[in-house]
């Protein structure tokens, strides 16, 4: 049951809630004083399971789990995609993909781009009167997929004009402890551009609004210093070492939360800049993520290590919402939306979208109030439509398609457009695993998902033209999104089962 913002509030802390709310219906002037401050962080890649204020050992996000305490936790949140710049899309606009336009990656000459006409986040603060920015740390939520759309200031570290392809690190290949790539950064370097704008923007009297992307989780191709991994008992391979077969799914394992503490490390260093400037306090901090990651159990259970599929190891995320006065702990057990943030903030900033949401306000659920009717939530994976998209025998067996996953929070339906005869339904009271798969043609609760999924016109998709940019495919390759290295770890991983 929803423990209610109400119950867990101070008479005092009360009053500062109720203040937010009267100065966000004011001007901004010194005189009747300014809306709070909107931090927004994404973590790339990182399941809500390995973060300890979600259940998992202590230790691992210590930063994360103290914001926790005095924040909403929501239990299940569904992103839009188990892909990078189409959930960041969502998470901006309160829209799902179709909507909001972003279907597929290669969109620098496919035409598949956040629209322009569609008002971000960043856009409607900044007529509001907040000065925004964005520090952002890898090519695929770059000015390539429009995602700068709505910043006063952005940075990517990333030079998308001149990406020298002849110079790409190599997914998988490369255990670089730089810090910078062409095409990612680490996350010491993006918490210093935040750092370093804060500072420089400290005399501005108005409110900000910041945006923190981290993507260290993603992959261990770049990676933390040596100093900070030897602390785990890890060493490194010596650099462009290939690491292949089954070795590749426990490499990405034994990453995995060491680069998570990493992150944490790095967000720790930002909110302390926020506590010892005095802002925390009038500062709304919202920490999520875009999409999960298979690791060892998403391999076992469903023949992949990574992300971009449909189950809930890949889009369900975390999300810890910090507001101005609020005290203690709460949990919101309802299935909720990462659309559902954007309605949320400007809600609670008395601010009106430029433009209708799908998403709704998480207020009334923080307040303990129910719902009658849950929640529903979209999420797609356009594999056929991604020109450079994994090979088909990379991909676990029926994923080569155009999927589409419509969740209720009990019934789950993933629609295969090819082939609908091998789609999926799961009962996720049942199965919260996602293992036994019920789905019928005449299954009644298929069928009405079906029918939501109809009504919203999804999969009335115009195929992009073919082939993005050599630079980009050349950038996502070196990011990890080509699926080689997944292709050489399944193959390798079965024929040493099959030998065994």
């Amino acid at each position: 049951m929803t423990q209610p913002l109400s119950s867990r509030l101070t008479q005092s802390a009360l009053l500062a809630v109720a203040s937010a709310f009267v100065l966000g219906a004011c001007s901004d002037t010194p005189a009747r004083g300014r809306r709070p401050n909107v931090l927004l962080v994404t973590l790339d890649t990182t399941r809500p399971d390995h973060l300890g204020c979600y259940g998992a050992k202590a230790g691992v996000t210590p930063h994360i789990d103290a914001l926790a305490e005095s924040s909403t936790l929501f239990d299940r949140v569904i992103s839009t995609a188990g892909i990078t710049p189409m959930s960041h899309a969502s998470i901006l606009t309160g829209l799902n993909n179709y909507k909001h336009g972003m279907r597929t990656f290669y969109s620098d000459k496919c035409g598949h781009t956040l629209k322009d006409s569609v008002e971000t986040l960043p856009e409607t603060l900044g007529r509001s009167g907040y000065r925004t920015a964005a520090a952002v740390s890898a090519y695929v939520v770059s000015e390539i997929y429009n995602l700068h759309q709505g910043f006063d200031t952005f940075l990517t570290g990333v030079d998308v004009d001149s990406i020298d392809i002849t110079h790409q690190q190599k997914h998988a290949t490369a255990w670089d402890t730089s810090g910078l790539t062409n095409t990612q950064r680490r996350g010491d370097f993006t918490i210093t551009d935040a750092l370093n704008w804060l500072e420089e923007s400290a005399d501005d009297p108005r409110p900000w609004f910041l945006w923190v992307h981290l993507f260290d989780v993603h992959d261990y191709s770049l990676v933390p210093p040596t100093e900070f991994i030897e602390s785990y008992g890890i060493t490194y391979p010596e650099l462009g070492t290939k690491i292949v077969g089954m070795r590749g799914h426990e490499w990405r394992e034994k990453m995995y939360d060491p680069e998570l503490t990493w992150m944490d490390k790095q967000l720790g260093r930002l909110l302390e800049k926020i506590k010892d400037s005095g802002q925390f306090d009038q500062t709304l901090i919202a920490v999520t993520a875009d999409h999960g990651q298979g690791l060892l159990d998403g391999y076992k259970r469903h023949k992949w290590a990574k992300h971009r599929l449909l189950y809930d190891w890949c889009i369900q995320v975390p999300l810890v919402l910090h507001l101005p006065g609020e005290q203690g702990l709460a949990r919101v057990p309802d299935q909720v939306r990462t659309i559902d943030i954007m309605p949320t903030i400007l809600q609670f900033l008395d601010l009106a979208p430029g433009q209708d949401m799908e998403g709704l306000s998480l207020l009334p659920l923080m307040r303990g109030e129910s719902e009658e009717v849950p929640r529903i939530a979209y999420a797609d994976a356009l594999n056929l439509y991604d020109a450079h998209s994994p090979a088909k025998k990379s991909l676990p067996p029926g994923h080569y398609d155009n999927l589409y996953a419509v969740c209720d929070g009990r019934w789950k339906l993933v629609w295969r457009e090819e082939h609908p005869e091998n789609s999926e339904l799961f009962d996720l009271n049942a199965d919260p695993l996602e293992l036994n798969n019920l789905y019928s043609m005449d299954h009644p609760e298929g069928l009405r998902l079906l029918a939501q999924l109809d009504s919203w016109g999804a999969t009335e998709v115009t195929p992009p033209e073919a082939g993005g940019s050599e630079a980009s495919a050349e950038a996502l390759q070196s990011l990890g999104y080509m699926g080689d290295d997944e292709e050489e770890s399944v193959e390798e991983g079965e024929s040493k089962e099959k030998d065994s």
